[in-house]
């Protein structure tokens, strides 16, 4: 779909997405904190993709609908003519680079994934009636404004509600939103052409967030781990936050632990499908792909 050339990526053990214990804590300094150039090529999902897609959904829906994630994780390499993964551009080097060993894993790696899912249909699927059920209780809890429009808005047969799912590893920068969202709209309007179900009338988006557990200076502030999110939140027809402490494991939330100061939240964004061209546009003005 797209290349998007040398990125500066900070390297971190969760990027590399390894198992491996190292015996001398000198090897584990090497790559914390080091700057590289990383080349990112985004493409369709594939079956290759599967683990790398399914890690991704965990860190963004933490252990709430766990047990569904690998259907989760299907359905969207199913639909692999919608949204992208992007993975590391290794490029054809030279014949002294490819005699190197090369980790399998690193070349299947999936830094960040940005696709839509129709959850209005295919609601016989457990991982679709698992996240409306979530979706639904959740905005119950924590939306004052009108507890049951989440469940209103998903039972309406007049309407075609597509969950937006954008994630990344936590130091992938901003930059690749817009061209991930660029892509993407394109992708729906090929699909919608092709009479396929993607003629959304709403779009969802859950969005990483954080706040100080102890208030101080920074208050009761919601801030964002996709920092975009949040010029997305200012055009929502409606949002809610609410605390996913109780819901992480090691797996989830990057840097913010159990024992750190923030406290990991997850904020539900609904937008009118309309809108999606003007959040593109919004992107465009304050985080320009290069």
């Amino acid at each position: 779909m797209c290349k998007m050339e040398g990125k500066h990526v900070e390297e971190e053990n969760e990027i590399n997405n390894s198992e491996e214990d190292y015996s001398e804590e000198e090897e584990i300094d090497e790559n914390v904190g080091k700057v590289i150039d990383v080349a990112f090529d985004a493409r369709p999902p594939s079956d290759s993709d599967f683990h790398g897609v399914k890690r991704l959904l965990q860190q963004l829906f933490v252990k709430h609908i766990n047990d569904d994630l690998s259907e989760l994780a299907n359905v969207i390499i199913a639909q692999d003519f919608i949204g992208s993964v992007l993975k590391q551009d290794f490029g054809t080097g030279s014949d002294e680079d490819s005699d190197e060993e090369s980790d399998d894993d690193d070349r299947d790696n999936v830094f960040a994934i940005n696709t839509v899912v129709n959850i209005s249909e295919n609601q016989s699927l457990s991982c679709i009636e698992k996240i409306n059920e979530f979706l639904t209780s959740k905005c119950e809890e924590a939306y004052k404004g009108e507890p049951g429009l989440m469940r209103k808005l998903l039972g309406d047969p007049s309407k075609q509600v597509g969950l937006l799912i954008s994630e990344r590893f936590i130091n992938i920068p901003p930059q690749v939103a817009l061209p991930s969202y660029e892509s993407l709209k394109a992708d729906i309007e090929k699909a919608v052409r092709k009479k396929k179900k993607f003629d959304f009338t709403h779009l969802v988006l859950i969005s990483k967030t954080y706040r100080s557990k102890e208030g101080g200076a920074m208050g009761a502030e919601v801030f964002y781990s996709n920092p975009e999110e949040q010029l997305f939140c200012d055009m929502s027809e409606f949002n809610f936050t609410f605390s996913v402490a109780e819901q992480r494991d090691s797996i989830s939330d990057g840097q913010w632990d159990d024992e750190g100061d923030m406290e990991a939240l997850r904020t539900v964004m609904v937008f009118d499908a309309s809108s999606l061209g003007h959040l593109i546009d919004k992107l465009r003005q304050e985080i320009p792909a290069k």
